[in-house]
């Protein structure tokens, strides 16, 4: 490989950025915890203790961020944010403790800004749950569970003088959101793809899956369109859904309710069936003329589908 001095310079340039940031956490943090320690008077004991859990809080929530392999900026920043402000950094650390032991629920560090931005958010309450319905870790079969989870996260973010969980607004959460769907959206469409190639020679609708695979480069942005749906509708399974979470949690967390794969997940054709036409008006009549010809009949079902002619016949 070539060496580039420019991917060089860039290079340190990223690497002086991140230690700039990482000093600029740690300042704070230290301002912070000598301002409680003078706050204090400087005296051992109870106070003096506080301090150093909140201290100990704001480091091990530092790791837990450095260890997440988060990579948006926005949501590292939020995160970030959060450890210059010590004890927010134990609160938040309760939180999720209280919530995994308490409620049996594992909050992702990725989901908590959006959480705590949906709890914020000038919205009904009904929309509320239905965004954090995204999550799975709630049950909001009633209102009493999010009344239960808001109060806490509204405890933990709106005590006085604490500045660093900041406001984002409704739209910013449906435009995160989205994203991350559409994203999951595009890499079940490779696996899907990845699916079909694989089971062409195989496959009793070989003809009309060759086509579609085919199709997804076309111009024509309705005939793109047909093929990514029929592909869609047709590999896509539970079992695919569930390994696709399983395996890859962090990038397919919630993946069998984003609403742009649901509508597949409902109309999805299993593998090993040849999928058949709705029999036409024309031919129920003529079938229902002719309903003692077992010829027509054989005729029918292979158009229609085995068993195609006693159901039309015995309807």
């Amino acid at each position: 490989m070539a060496f580039s001095s420019l991917g060089a310079l860039n290079y340190f340039e990223k690497v002086d950025e991140e230690k700039a940031r990482q000093d600029d956490l740690r300042t704070r943090r230290e301002d912070a915890l000598l301002g409680l320690y003078l706050k204090g008077g400087g005296a051992a004991g109870k106070a003096n203790k506080d301090v150093e859990t909140a201290a100990e809080a704001a480091l091990k929530l530092q790791r837990r961020i450095t260890d997440s392999g988060i990579e948006d900026e926005e949501t590292l920043n939020y995160l970030n944010n959060i450890t210059s402000d010590p004890y927010a950094s134990k609160e938040v650390l309760d939180f999720l403790e209280d919530q995994a032991i308490n409620y049996d629920r594992v909050i992702n560090l990725q989901d908590l800004p959006t959480m705590i931005s949906i709890i914020k958010a000038k919205t009904s309450v009904e929309d509320k749950i239905d965004l954090f319905k995204e999550f799975e870790v709630v049950d909001l079969t009633n209102k009493e569970e999010y009344y239960k989870l808001a109060q806490k996260i509204n405890n933990m973010t709106t005590k006085s003088g604490r500045t660093v969980f900041v406001d984002v607004q409704p739209e910013a959460i449906q435009k995160t959101d989205f994203a991350a769907r559409e994203k999951q959206f595009e890499g079940v469409m490779q696996n899907v793809i990845r699916i079909a190639r694989a089971g062409l020679e195989n496959d009793p609708n070989r003809v009309q899956t060759q086509n579609a695979l085919n199709n997804l480069t076309s111009s024509d942005a309705g005939t793109k369109a047909d093929a990514r749906d029929y592909l869609l509708s047709t590999f896509i399974t539970p079992d695919l859904i569930t390994s696709l979470e399983t395996e890859n949690p962090s990038a397919y967390r919630g993946l069998s309710n984003n609403f742009l794969i649901k509508p597949y997940i409902a109309t999805s054709v299993p593998q090993n069936q040849t999928t058949y036409p709705e029999p036409s008006a024309a031919d129920i009549n003529l079938l229902k003329q002719n309903r003692e010809s077992q010829v027509f009949k054989d005729f029918f079902n292979e158009t229609y589908g085995p068993g195609a002619a006693d159901r039309v016949l015995n309807d």
